[in-house]
């Protein structure tokens, strides 16, 4: 086998993780209010949106419930969670720093799309400065870099978690109690 499908093989053995770490974030946010910290003491407000996917097999035998709506609880989705699906593509909103980013994310390949950074200084200025045009495009750029970077340190936290046994117990039994709670 060569290195790229070693690495395709790879990405598919650890798609879970995506799907876990998409639902443990949703607990997460609903058991701490929206709170949390990342693992370098950031915090950041997230919050799951209108739109959410859930999943459980795979392939021909896989299974999916989309839920959407202004529904703040989603008590579609936590169904489908007690009969054993995992989220797997939701519509988040991030907040850290007086900056909120609205954003998709698919929990399969961590894809992120229809992101939407906060409004940046300069915004409605005339559109023929041509320096105010690079520092608007700088600041995006950077807004992005930072929302990535908050999804990044949640995953770390996650993986943190994840990958010691005794936290993971834990962990799986606050989130089973989260998942049965009415």
């Amino acid at each position: 086998m060569n290195d790229h499908q070693d690495l395709v093989d790879l990405l598919k053995e650890k798609q879970f993780l995506g799907k876990e770490f998409l639902t443990w974030a949703w607990f997460r946010s609903e058991l701490e209010g929206g709170a949390f910290k990342t693992g370098d003491g950031q915090e950041v407000l997230i919050s799951f949106e209108q739109f959410m996917v859930l999943e459980s097999g795979d392939g021909d035998a896989s299974e999916t419930v989309t839920c959407r709506g202004l529904s703040t609880d989603l008590s579609e989705a936590r169904s489908a969670l007690r009969k054993g699906k995992k989220v797997s593509r939701a519509h988040i909103r991030l907040s850290s720093r007086n900056n909120e980013w609205k954003l998709n994310i698919n929990g399969t390949t961590f894809d992120i799309s229809g992101l939407r950074t906060p409004k940046g200084i300069g915004q409605g200025e005339d559109e023929s400065d041509d320096l105010a045009m690079e520092a608007r495009i700088l600041e995006r750029g950077a807004l992005v870099e930072e929302a990535i970077g908050l999804i990044d340190s949640m995953f770390q936290v996650f993986l943190s978690i994840r990958t010691q046994k005794d936290a993971w117990e834990t962990e799986k039994k606050r989130l089973r109690e989260w998942i049965w709670r009415e």
